[in-house]
């Protein structure tokens, strides 16, 4: 029995090292209904175009870390964005960027932020 707790306790320490955290601020009242999970989320950086005449509302930003010291990457922090932006309907994230923070410890604290958008409809 005490080792099954010893084994659970040390699992939940090596998920819990992976983990990122995430926020989302909501921009506008109204809800869009979720993506399906296998819906390309294009991720534009800041400063990049979308495609000339594309019509498009921002509806939130989202923010997402954790440190490389956990396995986190930039592409580990993007896919959680795309997962964030599924679930609240987006078609793609704008002004992406991607921050690290460098610790005297030599650890890193890396930080993904963007716009999530969602394209207006075909007239």
């Amino acid at each position: 029995m005490q080792k099954n707790i010893l084994g659970l306790a040390l699992s939940l320490l090596v998920l819990a090292g992976c983990a990122t955290s995430s926020s989302y601020v909501q921009y506008t009242p109204e809800r869009f209904p979720p993506k399906d999970p296998y819906f390309t989320v294009n991720v534009y950086a800041q400063g990049q175009s979308l495609a000339a005449g594309s019509v498009y509302y921002v509806i939130g930003r989202v923010s997402v870390e954790g440190f490389a010291s956990s396995g986190v990457s930039p592409e580990t922090l993007m896919n959680q964005a795309r997962k964030i932006a599924r679930a609240r309907g987006a078609d793609a994230i704008i002004n992406s960027r991607t921050m690290v923070f460098h610790y005297y410890n030599g650890d890193a604290l890396l930080r993904f932020k963007g716009e999530l958008i969602v394209y207006a409809p075909a007239k």
